[in-house]
């Protein structure tokens, strides 16, 4: 099993991805909140949430978190109204739009011939997984090719790639997969009259 984790959008908020599952997760004292979404689904919102008691630590913090949720006598209904729904659903649309748009597919990553940034890295797995999906049989070397490179150079980056948590093999990572995102409106906002 696979998993990155990134810091969302504010807050104490973390980001997992297990296969086809992208997982938030937060604790508000002693409860663990969690919402799922699922990249398969029909559609992009989470799908899933659970909360649930989530008492751990040495044993002052398991008696200081023991305390805090007999006094609320089970979830509180506050914290309901703190979970950011709509940011969760947005970044989720956001994760697996790209994926599921099949124009969007066949356009390739605009791969710079060298790779100096984060973003040139998740340009570069983007392309690859975007060959992979349209049916290249060596994406690499065919990348490679393209670029006017070696394609010991081109394992060299994908090497980086992955220490840069951008790249798990397969896929762009959570990561990757936002960066992109954020590449597409900086190329939206420049092509706006």
């Amino acid at each position: 099993m696979t998993t990155e984790e990134a810091a969302v959008t504010g807050g104490d908020w973390t980001e997992q991805q297990d296969g086809d599952v992208i997982a938030w997760t937060r604790f508000y004292g002693p409860w663990r909140v969690q919402a799922r979404t699922h990249k398969n689904a029909p559609f992009s919102g989470p799908s899933d949430l659970s909360i649930s008691l989530a008492v751990g630590g040495g044993p002052d913090e398991i008696d200081a978190l023991m305390s805090e949720a007999l006094e609320t006598d089970g979830i509180p209904a506050a914290l309901l109204r703190q979970i950011p729904f709509s940011k969760i659903k947005a970044e989720s649309r956001a994760l697996v739009s790209r994926a599921d748009s099949t124009e969007a597919a066949l356009q390739p990553w605009p791969v710079p011939a060298r790779c100096h940034s984060e973003t040139d890295y998740a340009l570069l797995v983007g392309e690859l997984y975007r060959m992979r999906k349209t049916g290249t049989t060596a994406p690499q070397g065919e990348l490679a090719t393209r670029l006017g490179i070696g394609k010991a150079t081109m394992s060299e980056r994908v090497k980086r790639a992955k220490e840069l948590d951008l790249w798990d093999g397969k896929t762009p990572t959570i990561k990757a997969l936002r960066l992109l995102e954020e590449f597409e409106q900086q190329e939206d906002q420049t092509k706006e009259p």
